[in-house]
């Protein structure tokens, strides 16, 4: 009989449901029984998940587990760049986008199974801001909407919080000049301008915004999109094109899309202006992307 695989499941007990501690007990208690030992560890505050996964690598992990959203999951990939440990995802967030992207279901349930699977897919990893980025960085409108929802209002009511917090961030919205300036697909230097940017490793972005058709999270390029508009109107087109999922919204003049390997994000205005990683408010502009720090091996479904 082969040996037990060995690893953790590192989860954020702030994440989903309540009682999910006890119910990650239960799972871990099936696992073990299928050859699967997972150690639970609960992080203990925003970041901590790359230390507490760092300072376990030397124990020769088969896998590490992450249980929780977006931000937690991008947090373990920090810690796995280059070690060629597995990453496992239980989606346990708002928006879970990466075990969208990723074709892993939605919820813990319905993603667990996978976690026997020896298949894996990798996903680049970025610097941005100190800290990994696995989705999209962005600065501008929807970088102020991440920032404003409130984590109460987030645990009450899911992604419709971002949708309350969406409607005041539009009403008041004031279009600031940003420069967007780094190295392009061909290595050569570009600069572009606009009022809304975002750098995507990932096709969506905010749950289910088809942002980036053509972006592919195992290479080494992002995928910028510049939206120039400078009304509420337009900018309520905008997100209705991409809210349809078509990909239409790269179609309106005012839209730009260029494939990039870095890109530092600046405000042309007399302030900075908010910032987002992978739905997370990170502080204001200027916002570097890149260079690729690596990539981690995520476990998919065989």
């Amino acid at each position: 009989m082969s040996p037990p695989r060995r690893g953790l499941l590192v989860f954020n007990p702030k994440a989903g449901a309540r009682d999910r501690g006890r119910q990650l007990e239960s799972l871990a208690a099936r696992w073990r029984a299928c050859g699967l030992d997972l150690a639970l560890v609960p992080t203990t505050g925003p970041g901590t998940a790359t230390g507490l996964v760092a300072s376990r690598l030397p124990e020769r992990l088969d896998v590490v587990a992450v249980c929780g959203g977006d931000g937690t999951v991008g947090e373990a990939a920090l810690a796995l760049v280059g070690t060629g440990v597995p990453l496992a995802i239980l989606p346990a967030g708002t928006a879970n986008v990466v075990a969208r992207e990723l074709g892993l279901g939605t919820a813990v349930a319905s993603a667990e199974a996978h976690l026997a699977s020896t298949r894996t897919r990798p996903v680049t990893v970025w610097p941005a801001a100190g800290r990994a980025c696995l989705l999209a960085a962005g600065v501008g409108y929807e970088a102020r909407v991440m920032g404003g929802a409130r984590p109460a209002l987030k645990r009450l009511l899911g992604r419709a919080g971002f949708g309350v917090t969406a409607v005041a961030a539009w009403l008041r919205y004031e279009f600031p000049r940003l420069e967007a300036a780094g190295v392009d697909a061909a290595g050569r230097p570009f600069r572009k301008e606009g009022t809304i940017v975002v750098a995507a490793n990932t096709r969506r972005y905010g749950g289910d915004f088809l942002l980036a058709p053509a972006a592919d999270p195992s290479d080494d390029l992002l995928d910028l999109v510049v939206y120039a508009g400078r009304s509420t109107a337009g900018l309520l087109r905008y997100f209705a094109r991409l809210a349809r999922g078509k990909g239409g919204h790269l179609a309106l003049p005012e839209v730009e899309r260029l494939p990039v390997r870095s890109v530092t994000i600046r405000s042309l205005e007399g302030y900075e202006v908010e910032a987002q990683v992978d739905g997370e408010a990170a502080g204001t502009t200027p916002l570097t992307v890149g260079p690729p720090l690596g990539t981690v091996r995520v476990v998919v479904p065989a």
